[in-house]
């Protein structure tokens, strides 16, 4: 399994202002490091506790999917989506210019119109698009212009996804513990290639603003600024983050997730 988080928290569960007043300082001199030690004491403590605090967009590869899985990162809000790589692909194989909708390709056996494709540069896929038309062993045009360029010399791969129905899974909002995706009866996943190519991207998080947070974990982030803030800089930094983040598992140890 591999985690990709594809959109950050807009917002953090405490304020600079909370932070400020929780530290007793009056002044503006120490407001980017203070916002940037929120950061981080959030991070500390998400990774503590195996949780999302505030909303966040995370997208999961699995190289293969059993009838029940379990998403990481609770609470879960939403699945957007269950997606897998189908084993027709193609290459590019001549320059396909940024700002076109025309893509060239080695192929186009298995490409349907109203596919969804993305092109997948040296493992790093750039750009979801969907068929329009297709020009028999020649190119695919896009119901969208390109945003880079692509050519033959980098092997970029074109690879043909599947959505996968929402009628065929049920989905458990656990809000105590991981949630899970169950497949129905009768139902099973699309036929995929293997390997990184079943995606599940889905929403996790309390909510949207730092008053959603539980007030428990509000506390252990605090502990955690508190002590990088008095201890900062110096050869006593890291081994204050220590005894911090000791200090913290005691507030967080409520909502710590044991197992995945």
């Amino acid at each position: 399994m591999q985690l990709n988080l594809k959109t950050a928290p807009t917002v953090e569960p405490i304020s600079l202002t909370e932070a400020k007043l929780h530290l007793k300082v009056d002044g503006s001199d120490d407001n980017t490091l203070i916002s940037a030690l929120i950061e981080t004491a959030r991070r500390l403590a998400e990774a503590e506790t195996k949780r999302a605090f505030i909303t966040q967009t995370w997208q999961m590869y699995l190289d293969s999917a059993a009838a029940e899985i379990r998403i990481p990162k609770p609470p879960l809000q939403s699945i957007e989506s269950i997606k897998v790589i189908s084993a027709v692909q193609s290459t590019v194989d001549q320059n396909s210019a940024s700002g076109q909708a025309l893509l060239y390709v080695a192929a186009t056996a298995g490409f349907s119109v109203d596919d969804t494709v993305v092109v997948n540069r040296r493992g790093s896929r750039e750009e979801e698009l969907t068929i329009l038309s297709i020009q028999d062993d020649v190119s695919l045009t896009m119901t969208a212009s390109l945003s880079d360029t692509h050519t033959a010399s980098q092997a970029d791969r074109v690879e043909k996804y599947i959505l996968a129905a929402t009628e065929r899974y049920d989905v458990d909002f656990s809000s105590s513990g991981n949630g899970r995706i169950m497949l129905r009866e009768g139902y099973s996943w699309p036929a995929h290639r293997g390997f990184a190519s079943f995606i599940i991207e889905f929403k996790a998080g309390y909510g949207d603003a730092g008053s959603d947070v539980p007030e428990g974990l509000k506390q252990g982030i605090s502990v955690l600024i508190a002590h990088m803030y008095e201890n900062r800089g110096g050869e006593g930094a890291v081994k204050a983050r220590v005894h911090a983040l000791e200090e913290a598992k005691i507030i967080l140890s409520p909502y710590k997730i044991y197992r995945f």
